[in-house]
């Protein structure tokens, strides 16, 4: 080093990191935690969560600081969980391919090339959930990223294989120059304390006070969805146009309304969305770098732009007291809450939806008639059926394995 301290050796490093790997462990033994629950709260596999607690792999100083941090502050099971549900990132780049190798961590060869994009972009790449938009030759849009919520679930398959976090995906994205454009973070009430009917009707009675300049809307009924399409109670906050927008639904109803079941999602009753743009996308993500508290950053946006108070006869609007039920939403008396992981694999979750809806009835009516004259229609028009690239790259993608990917993030 500079200062003439000597750089520690190999051994005196590989030491200090087995010694850590002792300290979480003897911690976790301590609380009585089992390896799953440690994984399951940290948003990893048992399996990468048994690797690094056996010294088997080094976590990066990330995901090392995230697991010291749980184990610190264990608390039972959170009654909120924050977590990233979209992102859009420009890059001042065209080389899309080199975005796909040395930011996301993928191999270009593994994408499916469609020659059509969004936003301008005259083409992309396509891995799953995730996009990477090519720009026209000659323009200066650079590559964009996006990913939405169940790309940011796969991202976070590839960061974990990885060993990494969001917060080392954000570093990198910040040496390579590139802009955040959007970013959602997604607030899951899993035990029902926002009632979001109340929200509204707080709304409609003047108890909303916020920055928002579509705030007056709220009381002519324009920003808020009351049962669309049975979709349940749905609260919108400011324009779709602004850098700032809320979005508070009950995610059990939207979610079994669009899968057509009773129930579909029953670990999360509602949420409250967080959607940023341009320059406050941007801020957002410089302060999670800085404070490495995503709950500070994400309530801190809230409580700048709008609070739920209680009405006082006789007493200016500006004095009246925060709602009990909203303050502790806000943090008042809760438990601390940190940013969340849940790294999915690659899925075909909204093709085999499709196909579910609109090409299974029609097959199983061939069936039927087959079964009926002893005959197999059906299997000979499934073996001479023509595969093309996509669907090469489709079946290429779906089965690509943890060694490919270079981690573990296929184990359960």
């Amino acid at each position: 080093m500079m200062d003439g301290t000597p750089n520690p050796s190999f051994f005196e490093r590989s030491v200090a990191m087995y010694s850590w790997h002792e300290k979480i462990k003897t911690k976790r033994k301590q609380l009585k935690l089992t390896q799953a629950q440690v994984a399951r709260r940290l948003g990893v596999t048992r399996m990468h969560y048994v690797q690094v607690e056996n010294g088997k792999t080094n976590p990066s100083p990330a995901l090392q600081a995230e697991i010291d941090r749980l184990l610190k502050n264990w608390n039972d099971e959170p009654e909120l969980t924050l977590m990233f549900d979209y992102m859009r990132v420009r890059f001042p780049t065209t080389d899309a391919k080199a975005v796909i190798t040395k930011i996301l961590g993928l191999t270009p060869e593994h994408l499916i090339f469609e020659e059509h994009g969004f936003y301008g972009y005259s083409a992309m790449y396509i891995f799953s959930n995730i996009q990477v938009m090519v720009a026209p030759i000659g323009s200066n849009l650079g590559t964009l990223v996006e990913m939405k919520g169940q790309g940011c679930r796969e991202f976070e398959g590839i960061l974990l294989s990885h060993g990494e976090t969001w917060y080392d995906y954000f570093l990198c994205v910040d040496e390579a120059g590139g802009i955040f454009k959007r970013v959602d973070i997604a607030i899951n009430d899993m035990i029902g304390l926002l009632n979001i009917p109340e929200l509204v009707d707080k709304c409609l009675n003047n108890e909303c006070i916020s920055v928002m300049r579509s705030f007056q809307g709220l009381q002519s009924g324009k920003l808020v969805d009351l049962d669309e399409a049975g979709r349940g109670n749905t609260l919108y906050v400011g324009t779709m146009k602004s850098d700032v927008y809320f979005c508070i639904y009950e995610k059990a109803a939207e979610q079994a309304a669009k899968r057509g079941i009773a129930i579909a999602d029953t670990s999360i009753i509602n949420r409250f969305e967080i959607r940023l743009k341009n320059e406050r996308a941007v801020k957002a993500i410089e302060n999670m770098l800085i404070t490495r508290d995503a709950e500070k950053v994400a309530f801190g946006i809230i409580t700048r732009y709008m609070r739920f108070v209680d009405e006082v006869p006789d007493k200016s609007r500006l004095k009246w007291p925060l709602n009990d039920r909203w303050a502790y939403f806000l943090g008042k008396g809760r438990q601390p809450i940190r940013l969340t992981t849940a790294p999915q694999p690659f899925d075909l979750n909204k093709t085999k939806a499709w196909l579910q809806k609109q090409v299974m009835p029609t097959l199983k009516v061939i069936k039927e008639i087959d079964n009926y004259f002893g005959t197999t229609d059906l299997q000979l028009m499934i073996k001479d059926a023509e595969l093309n690239d996509k669907h090469l790259k489709l079946i290429e993608q779906q089965t690509i394995g943890s060694e490919e990917l270079g981690g573990d993030m296929f184990d359960q």
